[in-house]
Formats: structure tokens, C-alpha cells, sequence
């Protein structure tokens, strides 16, 4: 049975099309690090307050909110009350907790230390919440336990799982996952942009964060206020990635309410081709290892489910080895924080490289990412740049990669053939690679001398007309402040006269503005002649 379920596991895995996400609940900590279930982390707390009261009256306690509840939604099962006892529950704890904190000569001094106290009276936090983080801040893997021993399998796959979504507030998935980004809290979630791979997703918060644990009755309130809004964020998730759920019930409150807004979303044949991205983990704790399709209903829908009944989970964490994802998760991080930067940032670093895109002897076959230090590519060099680019380092200086000898053999050499007028500037990359200017094509188009840029016999006829010396481009923008035609032509006339760093300023000044762009062929001979200038 054992080989049976294996081969089912790893051949749904050998069908994703994308990393999975892994959606963690209680169950694993508890597997892992022997951590309190719900139940005993409200008992605990519960003693903490009431060190010399019988636990009956916890008992008490909670019967006495179990009976309200019964009568409140008498159709309730006892695997759904639980999901509305305990966050009642810890209700009345935090509001116990929290009187005889503020009320209690010495009940501070005896649960926190003296540096706690002030951090919470300075930050203003919730003297309960920060407990419930102090106590779970103490619970770390446990190596003696025999499940432990499946984390290596978990962590040396960890760049096949693109992301996890987690109820947990401990930090053992950050002790594995290391190189994961963690954002804590629903609101982080809800205002990214997207869903960044690797990165653990705490929407019930943290300990590193105290007050942003969901636990009582209110923050579920608050949390599930916005649950519509997490659902539709979760939704492109669902719908694009597989699922792996651990550590949870198939009957926890929690997943079905979130699977009842998002198959709310979606029709029948969207929900029937899903049924393969969602794999529900169940430990074998005093039953058999088993394989099931389940259909489970979510109000007026229904999901299958793939639940896998496990012994021991090194199956699962060994058959992510089989997906293909080669990145290191740093690096597939820097790669997408690059890409996504430049594409949605108004200020984006110079740190995407793009050669001709618009290049006739590109298609998606031949395009291709080149990811690595940007100084390598001076080494390699890239046969294809945009005019405008290497426009751009001419003035700025601030694309060293350009510099190489295919820049000067093929990328001018298609320029060339697809906008012969264009002048080349070619002097900076000759000067710094000491290429031999001999060798440069007779057909390429570069400026030899001043008489390669004087002006043309329009320029004469519309624009020289009065008979004027200049030595300067300020004396020219003063004489004509708002013609940019008749400041280039006289630029041009000038020529040999005006100053190198001077032509430089006024260009950097127009670049990429709409008056550059209204007058491009002007200021490309200009830059043209900036770059003979400088460097020939």
C-alpha cells in the first residue's frame, strides 16, 4: 500500500506546472517541535493568571461558553465549535490576563522580566499577546523527536516550494525556510502587489510582532472582516499554483472559510480543472496510510481534494526533488525583485540590460535572459543595444557593460544597416578598448571631422541666414531661448569652437525630456558630436 501511495504522490508532483505553494498549520509545529495545541496554549495561559485556582474552573469556563455557543448555533459540530469556543475563550483570558497586569501589585514582576515590562508599557503593547509570544518564542524543533528527522528533506527542497501561506505565529518554518522573506500580518499581504516567491506569508502574525496575533474573538472579527479581500488575493494563487496543505483538519474552520469564498469565485469547469492543485497532508496517528480523492463542499460548490494519510513525510518533502527549479532561492529572488522593479517602479535602478528587443532577428526563440554581475557582460559582450542606450552612456557614462568589442562589430553593424543616417558614436568604446580605428567599416557612419556634421543646406537656408559668431552654447540659447532647430544648427556651425563638457551639460539638460524626444534626430547628431569631442 505504502509503494502505492508513493507512486500516486510523486506522480501528482511530476504534473505541476508550477512551484507549489505550501499552505501550514498548527499540526506541523506540533510535529515538529512538540508545541501546544490550541487547547493546552488557552491552558496554559489560563494558569499563568489563576496559579492557585482549581483547573476545574477552566473547565468551568469553558463549558460555560461551549453551552452559549450550543445555543447560539445549535447546528454546530464539535469539530466546527471548537473554531468559535477558543477564540471566546481566549477572549476572557485576555481580558483576565490584562486586569491583573494593570491591577495586580506583583503579577508583572512574576511573568515578565524587568526589560520586558518596559518594552511593553514603552510600545504600548498587549500585555497577553506579548505573553502568548513570549511562551511560543520558546518552542523550537525538537531533535529528539523521530518526525524531526524529515526537516532535512524539507530544507534541502525548499527551492522547489515557491511560497507559504501559514496560521502559525512561531518562527520554526523561518528556521528551516532561511532564505525566505516573511511578511506578517493580513494587511502586508493585502497591499503587496503580488505574491513574491519565497516568501512565508503570516496572516495570523507572528511573536516578532506581538499584537499582531490572531487569537481572540475580535481579531478573528477583524480578520475575517477582510476575508473577501485575502480570498481574492489568494485567488490568482489557487488558481495558478498547486496547494500542498499541512498541518491542518480537513474540517478546520479556517480553510473552509477561505475555500468557500474562493470557489464562490469560480464556476464548475473552473473548479473541476483544479482538482489535481490541491494535496492535503494528514498525519497517520492511529490509522493506516491511505490515499483518497475527497469532494468536499464549499457553500454552493464542491472541491476535490487529493488527501494523502502519511506515517512519514520525507515521501512528500523527497518527491519536490523531482521539479525542475534550478535558481538558488537568493538569487531567484534578486532575479525577480530586478525585473519587477524595472518594470513597475517609475525610478528603476539601471540593473535590467535590454539589447535591441525590436531587432527583426529576434522572436521568442532567440530571446533570452542573461542573469549574473553586470561587469561580466563587459567580458562577454551582447551583440544587440538600442541606439538610445549607448546615446545614453555616452553622456552619463553609466553602462559599462557597453564597453566591448561586439558593440563596436555587430551592434553598430545593424544600426547601421537598418538606420544608415544615424552618426555612430564610436570614439568613447574605441578609446577605452585602444581598438584599432583602422579597422572601423568604411560604410559606417561616424563623424571623421567637423565637416561631417556641418550644417546642411536647410539649416543655411532657414536658420543661418544673419551672418553671427558664436563661441558659446550659452550665447546661442540666449539669442534664440526657444528655438531649438536654430541652437543646433548654429551649434553645428560652431562646431570646433564650442566647449566638450559645455555641449555635454546642454545635452544631459534636454535628454529623455519631451523636447528631446520632439527634436531626436537633432540631439543624436549633437550627441554624436559630444562623443568626437570628448574622446577623439
Amino acid at each position: 500500500m505504502s509503494e502505492l501511495i508513493n507512486h500516486k504522490l510523486v506522480e501528482l508532483i511530476n504534473s505541476f506546472q508550477q512551484l507549489p505553494y505550501l499552505f501550514v498549520g498548527t499540526g506541523t509545529s506540533i510535529r515538529y517541535a512538540n508545541a501546544p495545541s490550541w487547547d493546552s496554549l488557552l491552558l496554559h495561559i489560563w494558569k499563568i493568571s489563576n496559579s492557585q485556582t482549581p483547573e476545574k474552573q477552566f473547565s468551568k469556563l469553558r463549558q460555560g461558553i461551549e453551552y452559549n455557543l450550543y445555543s447560539e448555533r445549535p447546528g454546530l459540530t464539535p469539530d466546527e465549535a471548537k473554531y468559535y469556543i477558543n477564540p471566546r475563550l481566549a477572549t476572557a483570558l485576555e481580558k483576565q490576563f490584562c486586569d491583573n497586569y494593570y491591577t495586580s501589585p506583583d503579577f508583572d514582576s512574576k511573568v515578565f522580566t524587568e526589560e520586558e515590562n518596559i518594552e511593553i508599557l514603552d510600545q504600548h503593547y498587549n500585555p497577553f499577546k506579548y505573553y502568548v509570544a513570549k511562551y511560543i518564542s520558546t518552542i523550537k524543533p525538537d531533535k529528539t523527536l523521530i518526525e524531526y528527522q524529515e526537516i532535512s528533506s524539507l530544507s534541502k527542497n525548499q527551492n522547489k516550494i515557491a511560497g507559504i501561506i501559514t496560521t502559525n505565529y512561531d518562527t520554526i518554518l523561518e528556521n528551516i525556510f532561511h532564505d525566505f522573506t516573511v511578511m506578517v500580518g493580513q494587511d502586508n499581504l493585502l497591499v503587496s502587489n503580488s505574491f513574491n516567491i519565497f516568501e512565508i506569508y503570516k496572516i495570523h502574525g507572528s511573536i516578532e510582532s506581538p499584537d499582531s496575533i490572531v487569537l481572540t474573538d475580535k481579531d478573528y472579527e477583524n480578520f475575517e472582516s477582510r476575508l473577501k479581500y485575502l480570498s481574492a488575493k489568494l485567488l490568482t494563487l489557487f488558481v495558478e499554483h498547486p496547494i500542498i496543505f499541512i498541518g491542518y483538519g480537513l474540517g478546520d474552520t479556517n480553510i473552509r472559510n477561505l475555500f468557500t469564498e474562493i470557489a464562490n469565485c469560480l464556476n464548475n469547469q473552473q473548479l473541476e480543472s483544479l482538482k489535481d492543485n490541491f494535496l492535503f497532508i494528514t498525519p497517520a496517528i492511529d490509522k493506516e496510510e491511505s490515499y483518497s480523492l475527497r469532494d468536499m463542499e464549499f457553500g454552493r460548490n464542491h472541491i476535490t481534494m487529493h488527501e494523502f494519510v502519511l506515517k512519514d513525510y520525507s515521501i512528500l518533502y523527497n518527491g519536490l526533488s523531482s521539479i525542475q527549479s534550478s535558481l538558488p532561492i537568493k538569487l531567484a529572488r534578486t532575479l525577480q525583485d530586478m525585473v519587477c522593479n524595472f518594470v513597475y517602479s517609475a525610478n528603476a535602478k539601471n540593473t535590467v540590460i535590454f539589447g535591441d528587443i525590436n531587432s527583426p532577428e529576434i522572436d521568442d526563440g532567440k530571446a533570452a535572459i542573461f542573469f549574473g554581475r553586470s561587469d561580466t557582460i563587459s567580458q562577454i559582450g551582447f551583440s544587440y543595444y538600442t541606439i538610445d542606450a549607448i546615446l545614453e552612456d555616452v553622456l552619463f557614462d553609466n553602462k559599462p557593460y557597453l564597453t566591448n568589442t561586439k558593440l563596436i562589430e555587430q551592434t553598430f553593424k545593424t544600426i547601421r544597416s537598418s538606420a544608415g543616417s544615424t552618426l555612430l558614436p564610436i570614439y568613447k568604446y574605441i578609446k577605452a578598448l585602444n581598438y584599432d580605428i583602422t579597422k572601423i567599416p568604411a560604410n559606417y557612419n561616424i563623424i571623421r571631422d567637423y565637416g561631417s556634421v556641418k550644417p546642411t543646406s536647410s539649416d543655411k537656408r532657414s536658420y543661418l541666414r544673419e551672418a553671427r559668431s558664436f563661441s558659446s552654447i550659452s550665447e546661442i540659447e540666449d539669442s534664440f531661448p526657444d528655438h531649438i532647430p536654430k541652437q543646433v544648427a548654429y551649434i553645428k556651425n560652431f562646431a570646433s569652437a564650442i566647449n566638450a563638457d559645455e555641449l555635454g551639460e546642454y545635452l544631459i539638460k534636454y535628454f529623455n525630456t519631451d523636447t528631446y524626444r520632439n527634436h531626436v534626430s537633432l540631439f543624436r547628431k549633437l550627441i554624436a558630436l559630444y562623443d568626437y569631442k570628448k574622446y577623439a
